[in-house]
Order: structure tokens, then C-alpha cells, then sequence
């Protein structure tokens, strides 16, 4: 099954595979270099730190993962294939149909995940890791909590029967995922060609916003690829500045969050938010953040 052409392309599932490996290296080393010749945000002290511990957390999820969730998933898909479950077997579709509505459900799928994500307190402790990364740069799309993972794939075995997913597709799909979360989450500005690509894909600016401390804008901008879904579920905001977004968690400010065993412990913490303004302070500041946002949603939609 693993060297399997399928339809009419020529792409074997062993060769997206070793695309798929290939794709976060060269991405990040290519991102990474935009972002030292061009930052939008500048170039902060600590960034080789700061990247080494997300790069490394990503790693080790690899491993784990790989060695969890690789073998069985195939066996997953291919027991699916055999005995033509799911939505998709039972449309029997060409390939390229086939394939373009697995990556739309798919990616429908991960916007219903990552919504839950903010949602349901239990999930939300794990994914808080990302969020509490104090500066947004290509290695904060590598910085998730391996409880996260764990939770996504489990969910996802039981989705390939349900909708017929193939392997080949669910590769695709996170090839797909891969490029567009570094490409999203660097620390980059693509100018005027973002107000025009966001109405397809996440863009750099709209994800930006997902990533503000201010929590009615960290619970808008859920797409993982394609943006239509945060327009249709009526979740979409935008900044007109992204420049007076401030990132990360204030509760996770104290900076022994940001080290290695900080990061894996943030689901098992309660800290407290840090001190500062006063609550009629914060509440101006607020107040005055919402006539911003709603101002730019207005304009930009």
C-alpha cells in the first residue's frame, strides 16, 4: 500500500511521505531567514533560545507520534479502503474530486478541533501552550503540548472511518498543514497581497490577531488553512495595525513558563494573571481595543 499510485498523478504515498518530512525543515530554514531579513516585528533578544525550546518541543512530538499513530493509521485507512466505509467511499468520486473534498473536510474538521480547543476548559489547558508563547514567530506553529496531539489523533482514527478517508489524502492534508501554520505564524508581513489571500487561506495578519493576549480576539481566527470557515461560523476579526498586537498569556508572564519543563507543565498550572492596571484601567483599555476591532471588521469585510 505504502508505494500505491493513486488516480491519475503520478506521486506515490512513499514520496509525499519523504515530501512530507522535507516540507517543516525547509520551510522553517526559509521562513526563518525572511524573518531575520525582514522581520514586521523586529528581531528580539533570546529568539535562538526562544526557537530552540519550540523546535525542540516539536521533535519530540515527532517521535512520539511517528511511533504511536504511523502504523496505525495506515492500518486504519487501509481497513477503511478494503471495506469501502465512509462518506467518501460511498460517493464514489474521481480522484480529483475525491481528494479535494477530504482536504475540505478535513481542514472543516480541524476548525471544529481547534474551536473546541478554546471551548472545553479541559482541552483548552493543553492548547494554552501555544498560546502563551510571548513573541509569534515560524517556530511558534511547531510549539504544541503533546496532550494535544494525543487527543487530535485518537479523534482523527475514528473520522477516517466515518468519512472514508484515504492515506494518501490525510498526508496531503498535512503537508498542507504543515506550510500554511509556518507560513501563517512567522513573523513576516506579504503587504497588500494579505487583505486578498485571506479570503481563501490564513494569512500572517489574520492569524496574528488569533494570537493577541485579549481573549475576544484569541477566540476569533480558528482556520488552520483555509479562512472561509472563521466567515461562515462568524468568527472572523481583524486588526488594522497588527503592530499594537501584544501575544501570549498573561498568566504565563513569569518567564520559568518559557523553559523547557515550563512548557510541558503549563496544562497542570494555575497561575495567577499577572499584576498590572487597575480593573477601570483594563477596562478602558478594553473598551477602547473593541471600537478598534469592530472598526476594522467593518472596513475590511
Amino acid at each position: 500500500m505504502q508505494s500505491t499510485l493513486l488516480g491519475p498523478t503520478n506521486i506515490s504515498l512513499e514520496d509525499l511521505n519523504l515530501f512530507k518530512r522535507a516540507v517543516p525543515v525547509l520551510l522553517l530554514a526559509f521562513f526563518w531567514c525572511w524573518e531575520t531579513w525582514r522581520p514586521f516585528f523586529g528581531q528580539p533578544r533570546g529568539r535562538l533560545p526562544h526557537a530552540a525550546r519550540n523546535v525542540a518541543i516539536a521533535l519530540t512530538n515527532t517521535v512520539v507520534l511517528a511511533l504511536l499513530f504511523g502504523t496505525v493509521t495506515g492500518m486504519v485507512a487501509g481497513w477503511t479502503a478494503t471495506n469501502q466505509y465512509g462518506l467518501l467511499n460511498f460517493l464514489d468520486l474521481g480522484w480529483p474530486l475525491r481528494l479535494g473534498l477530504s482536504l475540505v473536510l478535513l481542514d472543516g474538521w480541524m476548525y471544529v478541533w481547534h474551536r473546541a480547543n478554546h471551548a472545553v476548559p479541559l482541552l483548552w489547558r493543553f492548547h494554552r501552550m501555544h498560546h502563551s508563547d510571548p513573541r509569534m514567530d515560524v517556530t511558534t506553529a511547531t510549539r504544541f503540548h503533546l496532550g494535544e496531539h494525543l487527543g487530535a489523533s485518537v479523534l482523527r482514527l475514528g473520522l477516517v472511518p466515518l468519512l472514508g478517508f484515504d492515506l494518501w489524502s490525510i498526508v496531503a492534508y498535512d503537508t498542507l498543514v504543515l506550510a500554511g501554520t509556518q507560513f501563517h505564524h512567522a513573523d513576516i508581513s506579504i503587504g497588500r497581497w494579505d487583505q486578498w489571500l485571506r479570503w481563501l487561506i490564513v494569512t500572517p495578519s489574520m492569524h496574528k490577531v488569533h494570537h493577541s493576549d485579549w481573549r475576544p480576539e484569541t477566540d476569533s481566527n480558528f482556520s488552520t488553512v483555509f479562512s472561509w470557515w472563521d466567515r461562515f461560523a462568524g468568527t472572523f476579526r481583524i486588526r488594522i495595525d497588527p503592530r499594537t498586537i501584544r501575544f501570549g498569556l498573561g498568566e504565563f508572564a513569569d518567564p520559568s513558563w518559557q523553559l523547557w519543563w515550563g512548557l510541558w507543565k503549563t496544562p497542570f498550572g494555575s497561575p495567577q494573571a499577572e499584576p498590572g492596571a487597575t480593573s477601570l484601567e483594563q477596562a478602558a483599555s478594553t473598551a477602547e481595543r473593541d471600537d478598534k476591532v469592530e472598526s476594522a471588521i467593518c472596513h475590511h469585510r
